[in-house]
């Protein structure tokens, strides 16, 4: 194994990045994801000593090359996004934080999603609203990517939707990106709509006034996580733990 040992215990650093948010909501829920993170991974009995680090892609701090420049440059390190989807920041901030790091042996791990975990945990929010089998069709929410593969991702999340709901999905960006989601609400005149965002936040609210500015009477599920639901933070936390065994593979391999 690639790790190195300080003392008895193999040290890992875990930099488990967050885009950042002004919702005091949306902060507590990605306070215990992380807290999730913690938990599961001191459940562990691999000799790791995993050191999480909170770091942020915007309005938060410390942002990701902070965090990344402050830690030992000869202890191991993997900087694992509580992303859902690929993006810009996935691709360009956080590659630039380990480029710029001088970390000796760094990892950067895919985003949460998409994945058929989180498909169920959509679910679990829609019949919170009333969802039952049958209601169709559904039109899926996502905050929206300006590159083709974070929009290729939000599209794999809605078809992964679909087969967790086993009816039609439809999805649509909040940002001024094709398709938009309130025309795509205007067009499909659902009952429900899914929230294909973590946690509360700029985007939330966008997408309910999106919503209601459409006249159409269908019902918002919540984000994927409140601070309330650990059991959601702990699917988002066991998504993040996989993608970081998978950066941790590829440094073992290299």
């Amino acid at each position: 194994m690639f790790l190195s040992y300080n003392g008895s215990m193999t040290i890992l650093n875990v930099i488990a990045t967050s885009h950042g948010t002004d919702s005091a909501a949306g902060r507590e829920a990605i306070t215990l994801i992380r807290e999730q993170i913690k938990f599961l991974l001191a459940q562990r009995n691999d000799g790791v000593e995993y050191r999480i680090h909170a770091a942020y892609v915007d309005v938060e701090s410390p942002s990701v090359d902070d965090a990344a420049a402050s830690l030992p440059n000869d202890e191991p390190c993997v900087i694992v996004p509580i992303l859902l989807s690929t993006g810009f920041h996935t691709q360009v901030d956080l590659r630039r934080a380990a480029r710029n790091s001088g970390i000796e042996r760094i990892g950067i791990g895919e985003s949460l999603g998409p994945d058929p975990r989180l498909a169920a945990l959509t679910r679990t929010r829609l019949e919170e609203i009333g969802w039952a089998p049958g209601d169709s069709p559904v039109v899926q929410g996502a905050a929206g990517s300006s590159r083709a593969d974070g929009r290729a991702d939000m599209s794999r999340a809605a078809q992964l939707l679909a087969d967790e709901l086993h009816v039609p999905v439809h999805h649509g960006f909040v940002a001024a990106i094709d398709p938009k989601f309130h025309e795509v609400v205007a067009e499909h005149q659902p009952k429900f709509a899914a929230t294909y965002l973590l946690a509360e936040g700029f985007f939330s609210g966008k997408m309910r006034r999106d919503a209601e500015s459409t006249g159409v009477p269908a019902k918002l599920a919540a984000p994927l996580v409140n601070a309330q639901d650990t059991d959601a933070a702990t699917v988002v936390a066991e998504c993040f733990i996989d993608r970081m065994d998978a950066a941790i593979a590829q440094l073992d391999a290299g």
